[in-house]
């Protein structure tokens, strides 16, 4: 019996694995060097080595960049990125300033001669030998600010306070004691009748400041401004009163 001979094996082409690399990689490996300095999606991957992660992270989410991908890798960690800290450029006035609030009209006479009287205001220092020096004066709508070398004392405050008060051109009953600078905040009042005897006479600014004069428990609070007195309904006898202190 004859053995017939099998032909040789023909080779034949099998279908081509599907790549579980995504397109993306593909497109990667074709694409030119970028030199502007920004991420390509390889190069976020490096870092983290979880190239599986940021294949699903880029098949969910085609649309996404560089910048976003690390981005949703860190939440996905739990390591976000820290919050910008916000740092304040504005300060209040230091414990080197004296603040005496007086009228406008003291302001203007005080200030014509400034240079004058911080001369005469240093002697006045050096002679109860105190270490304070008033480097110069400057104003605002409140009063007047001096500015020393050092921090004064109650004793350097009430130096200050005696000389400018034997000023001739001041008005002494309208100028205040001499503070240093205090934190500031306000203070909310309710529950008071906004008519006082009729109804033609209302509470105003100065009936709140006259009370706040008499009651010992504002004896070390410094108004910063005028009492505002706000009426709650037009129908109704009540007010609110805001103080800045």
């Amino acid at each position: 019996m004859s053995i017939k001979k099998l032909p040789s094996s023909i080779s034949v082409k099998l279908p081509k694995e599907v790549n579980q690399i995504s397109k993306f990689f593909k497109n990667i490996k074709q694409a030119p060097v970028n030199k502007t300095g920004s991420k390509s999606y390889a190069q976020a991957s490096k870092p983290s080595n979880h190239t599986e992660e940021v294949i699903r992270i880029k098949d969910a989410f085609p649309s996404l960049g560089a910048s976003k991908i690390d981005q949703v890798q860190n939440i996905i960690k739990g390591r976000p990125k820290s919050k910008p800290c916000i740092q304040m450029t504005t300060k209040g006035p230091s414990r080197k300033q004296i603040i005496i609030p007086m009228n406008g009209d003291n302001i203007m006479k005080f200030m014509k001669e400034s240079s004058h009287y911080i001369s005469n205001i240093n002697k006045t220092l050096r002679n109860v030998k105190s270490d304070v020096l008033v480097n110069f004066i400057c104003s605002d709508l409140l009063g007047i600010m001096v500015v020393t070398c050092k921090v004064a004392s109650s004793s350097d405050l009430q130096v200050i306070e005696n000389y400018i008060k034997n000023v001739n051109c001041i008005d002494i009953m309208n100028v205040d004691t001499p503070h240093l600078p205090q934190s500031k905040s306000y203070l909310k009042i309710i529950g008071i009748p906004y008519f006082q005897y009729n109804l033609s006479n209302h509470l105003m600014s100065k009936d709140v400041e006259d009370i706040i004069k008499q009651n010992q428990i504002f004896n070390n609070i410094v108004l910063t401004s005028k009492p505002h007195v706000i009426k709650v309904l037009s129908k109704l006898d009540m007010a609110i009163v805001w103080l800045d202190i």
